[in-house]
């Protein structure tokens, strides 16, 4: 059964709630209502970058990076953020809480937002017994119109569920393998589930056992996303790793990095030299009459040579991870 407003004042002690604002702290007068607890909207958001296509059979090297697919947004005070039609955008509660251990907790959005087209939450409602953290909301607009919200108005309800009885073992516990204790609310970490895992291996793709990517981690630390994405492909084209350990992954990816490095070192030198060599020929052709194909063709290479020209000339924004940069982390070599 779900809890009424005197049951719920009695397990606040246990649910040991918390704002994420001092000058704002949770107010059991303003938000326990008959049957459940008004809960605010933070100031902390993640939107989802446009990429690949979430792949649930391939988890490969997330664990590095785990967010590197969405942007962070923390809002200051008066600000707000824009939601457009068919979007999602992640945010969460600003109240941390726990469930008591003889309830089950249930999210559900409040019914003046719902009649706005604005969903709270993408069939992730349930709270299970021991849980502690910020709850995520999942936001979508259903609406045909961009819909702006802010910090900390009421946005959702919580309401707890009292169980039949005490559960033999509370989320958090070490033989569930808990993802989300002390959750912050952000994205997910479906890869960490064991059953997804071993799902996984019947697929035979290239996912990298968990102890193996925190050896990777410990020993290149974190990188920047489009270094992960390149160290994701080479464990790709590997196919079988069954064989392989973190330091061999790590060495082949930085040999391919050196690799990339020179490549990249060359192009940006071509596109250098093209363009003069290439204007140069134009004008050299202009002494030479009757206009014939082969003049066309050079004056079309010095137009078309404008473009590498000025790549080359931009700033290189490209990190890599190769032999040099191993031993910098190592602490080999000096910067």
């Amino acid at each position: 059964m779900y809890l009424c407003d005197r049951d719920i004042a009695a397990k606040l002690a246990d649910m040991r709630i918390e704002g994420d604002d001092p000058s704002s702290p949770f107010s059991p007068e303003t938000q326990i209502q008959p049957c459940s607890i008004d809960l605010r909207l933070s100031n902390v958001f993640w939107e989802p970058q446009k990429g690949r296509p979430v792949d649930l059979r391939k988890s490969a090297l997330l664990e590095l990076k785990p967010r590197r697919y969405w942007r962070q947004i923390v809002l200051r005070p008066r600000e707000h953020i824009t939601l457009k039609p068919g979007h999602l955008l992640l945010g969460r509660v600003c109240e941390k809480f726990t469930i008591p251990f003889d309830c089950a907790g249930k999210i559900e959005g409040r019914s003046s937002f719902s009649r706005l087209g604005l969903g709270v939450h993408c069939t992730g409602d349930f709270i299970n017994p021991g849980y502690r953290g910020h709850m995520p909301l999942e936001l979508v607009n259903f609406s045909p119109n961009p819909i702006r919200i802010f910090p900390f108005v009421p946005i959702c309800q919580l309401m707890l569920i009292r169980l039949s009885g005490l559960p033999g073992r509370n989320y958090g516990q070490q033989e569930l393998q808990s993802k989300y204790m002390d959750d912050d609310g952000g994205p997910s970490y479906w890869w960490r589930d064991k059953r997804i895992r071993e799902l996984q291996k019947k697929f035979h793709d290239a996912n990298v056992e968990l102890y193996v990517q925190e050896q990777i981690l410990a020993a290149v630390g974190i990188q920047q996303p489009e270094v992960i994405e390149r160290f994701e492909r080479l464990v790709t084209r590997l196919g079988d790793l069954q064989k392989e350990n973190a330091a061999s992954l790590v060495d082949r990816f930085a040999a391919s990095e050196d690799r990339l490095r020179t490549r990249h070192s060359v192009s940006r030198g071509l596109g250098k030299w093209l363009l003069p060599s290439s204007v140069a020929a134009a004008i050299a052709q202009r002494f030479f009459f009757p206009v014939t194909p082969s003049h066309v063709a050079v004056w079309l290479a010095a137009v078309s040579s404008v473009w590498p020209f000025l790549w080359s000339l931009r700033d290189n924004p490209r990190q890599y991870l190769g032999r040099y940069e191993l031993d910098v982390i190592s602490g080999k070599e000096k910067l």
